[in-house]
């Protein structure tokens, strides 16, 4: 990188913004602040430094080309390798250097870092707190190189004898409790005492499981779960052929792993990592000297324990085990087990029940196909269908049997027992009765059926569907005349052709005329006249800012700029009033709207007053103020 002191100069706050988004570059800026940024120097490919987290890491950020062309790259030894916080940190530091003029060394090619960037000194990272993904451009993990120190390790060693060893590897366990235990471990598997490498390993659940793992990005702290030991003492004893032992690990995991994966704030790691452990244990089944039916069922008892998805190749391996008898008999187990089940008829407790009730069913279903027993599975569906409101599937099932007429008995049924209580099932099975009604060519009774779901969930997709309906029944033009009717007054009294229709039931937060589908609609056939008059209409009956209104700035600001800049300002500084940094990174993306359509109308001057007014009459507001950097081309330096 040519000159960097010059390239730095000209960067902006949006440059490094565009690069990262508007959170890394916060943390970026706050680990800057911190004195994270150590051993600054300048290297053939760009700016090189050391930057600390949970471990240190070796930063690389090169700049190519100028102005809108201009591209920031990173390389670092952190996890996410590339976009990061550390990289964000270097650029700041270097660029506070160059404001103290201060003076920055150039990197000797004998660097250990730049050799580490090259791959041959890497010593690998730790687990740092990570940037959310979603924040910049998907990253790549970095993948650690074989340390080089390796072959001097391998030569001392050879150089000794094996009293020296002994002594070495007894002093190094007395002081690291890790290297204690590896060798514990290993000495317990020598010696074949499974049962107590087991208990060890259960003792280690214990401890991880005893407090919930979490992590705080902004501080750098927490407490991290770590299931590595219980992972490589799994892979070792089934590479070794005891598998009932890791069998046994698998179901302290089970016990354990959904309670705790529900008090941990840890994004996800802990889940991650019980996941893995009981992949083993789950090859460990298929392994194992166990009869075909003990498998099964200690898979599917895993699956039912299962509230975080924890267990990830089950289905693969039920589906691996072909033994119609063995699969006869669970569908015998799984059967009693339902008859014993009770259900509630409480509505607290209604859904769990359920919920359980048909993922017993669910597996009782793939017991009955595969010991060939399918003639029980329709009447099974169907009586879980009046207990548990399982009609979709009882539905979807007779349609795969090309019961059609069964299929849509069933469906309007089911509407009727459930469709006020669970809207969604309703809205799934009125759907399987449309397509069966168009595949019989009852375009009158799709018609129909999509002006139900309208009316019970007036929308742009099922205003949308109703529409593409009345094609059909040559009807469009009266079918849209009555649903914008109904939209502006509430009125479900018919048209010329349609039947009265009834409401399913009056929902008492629906408030005619309904201006949001209103504006839906017309900014849907680029109606700019239609949103802004229904858009004006509300706000003398509502004055609360919502994303309505940025869908109509979007939407008029092309026709009406003047009214568009009016609501993305007051978005803004509504959004401003809240006092709260992530309200600040809102208004900052309003304001943006808003700076595009200045600037469209070569009304910058304007733009840089308004912008200037923002400033001054938010002058306390540090973090807006900062957070403005990113819209008017301030230079970093």
């Amino acid at each position: 990188m040519n000159n960097p002191e010059k390239i730095l100069r000209e960067l902006t706050w949006n440059d490094v913004s565009n690069w990262v988004g508007s959170r890394v570059l916060k943390r970026g800026e706050d680990y800057f602040k911190r004195g994270r940024v150590t051993n600054l120097r300048i290297a053939p490919q760009g700016i090189l430094a050391t930057v600390s987290g949970n471990d240190k890491y070796t930063t690389l950020v090169t700049i190519r080309g100028q102005g809108r062309h201009k591209e920031i790259v990173s390389d670092c030894t952190c996890p996410y390798g590339a976009g990061c916080k550390h990289a964000v940190a270097t650029v700041l530091a270097f660029s506070q250097a160059i404001k103290e003029k201060r003076e920055i060394p150039i990197a000797q090619s004998t660097d250990p870092n730049i050799m580490k960037k090259k791959g041959l000194d890497d010593d690998g990272y730790g687990e740092d707190d990570c940037d959310d993904p979603g924040d910049t451009q998907t990253r790549l993990k970095k993948s650690s190189a074989k340390p080089s120190q390796d072959n001097d390790i391998t030569k001392f060693l050879d150089q000794h004898d094996k009293e020296f060893l002994i002594k070495l590897l007894t002093r190094l366990a007395n002081r690291y409790p890790e290297v204690h235990a590896e060798l514990l471990d290993s000495a317990r598997l020598a010696g074949g005492k499974i049962n107590k490498l087991v208990s060890s390993i259960r003792q280690e659940i214990d401890n991880i499981t005893s407090e919930p793992a979490w992590h705080n990005h902004w501080s750098d702290e927490g407490n991290n779960a770590d299931f590595s030991r219980v992972n490589s003492m799994m892979i070792t004893l089934f590479d070794q052929g005891y598998y009932d032992a890791v069998i046994a690990i698998a179901r302290e995991l089970l016990e354990k792993g959904s309670s705790y994966v529900e008090i941990c704030d840890d994004e996800g790691d802990s889940a991650s990592q019980i996941s893995e452990c009981l992949e083993i244990g789950f090859k460990a089944v298929t392994r194992c000297g166990w009869p075909n039916v003990s498998k099964i069922m200690f898979l599917i008892e895993a699956e039912l324990q299962d509230d975080y998805d924890l267990c990830g190749n089950t289905y693969e391996i039920l589906e691996s085990i072909r033994d119609k008898a063995a699969w006869s008999a669970v569908a015998d187990d799984l059967s009693g087990r339902l008859a014993n089940l009770s259900f509630s008829k409480n509505f607290n407790n209604e859904f769990n029940s359920n919920y359980r009730r048909d993922r017993i069913s669910n597996f009782l279903i793939s017991a009955f196909a595969k010991s060939g027993r399918n003639e029980e599975i329709l009447p099974l569906c169907e009586k879980e269908a009046g207990i548990t409101g399982s009609w979709v599937r009882y539905v979807e099932r007779l349609i795969g049997a090309k019961k059609y007429d069964e299929a849509r008995r069933a469906a309007e049924n089911g509407i009727r027992q459930v469709g006020q209580k669970y809207p969604g099932i309703a809205g799934t099975l009125r759907e399987h009765i449309a397509n069966l009604a168009e595949k019989n060519g009852d375009y009158d009774a799709v018609v129909s059926l999509r002006q139900e779901e309208f009316l019970d969930s007036p929308c742009l997709s099922n205003y949308s569907k109703l529409l593409e309906a009345a094609v059909n029944t040559k009807s469009k033009t009266a079918v849209r005349e009555w649903a914008l009717t109904f939209l502006e007054t509430g009125n479900v009294g018919a048209q010329d052709n349609f039947k009265t229709l009834q409401k399913a039931k009056k929902n008492p937060y629906e408030r005619f005329p309904a201006y949001e589908v209103l504006i839906d609609i017309a900014d849907n056939e680029k109606d700019a006249d239609k949103v802004l008059h229904w858009y004006r209409r509300s706000c003398s009956k509502n004055r609360w800012f919502s994303e309505k209104d940025a869908r109509v700035a979007s939407a008029i600001a092309e026709k009406y700029p003047d009214e568009a800049l009016k609501i993305w300002c007051a978005l803004a500084e509504n959004q401003i009033a809240l006092t709260k940094p992530s309200a600040y990174e809102t208004a900052v993306g309003y304001l943006k709207q808003a700076r595009d359509i200045y600037q469209k109308s070569r009304r910058t001057k304007d733009w840089e007053s308004y912008v200037s007014g923002l400033r001054e009459t938010n002058k306390k507001k540090i973090r807006f103020i900062q957070s403005l950097r990113t819209l008017t081309g301030e230079k970093i330096i």
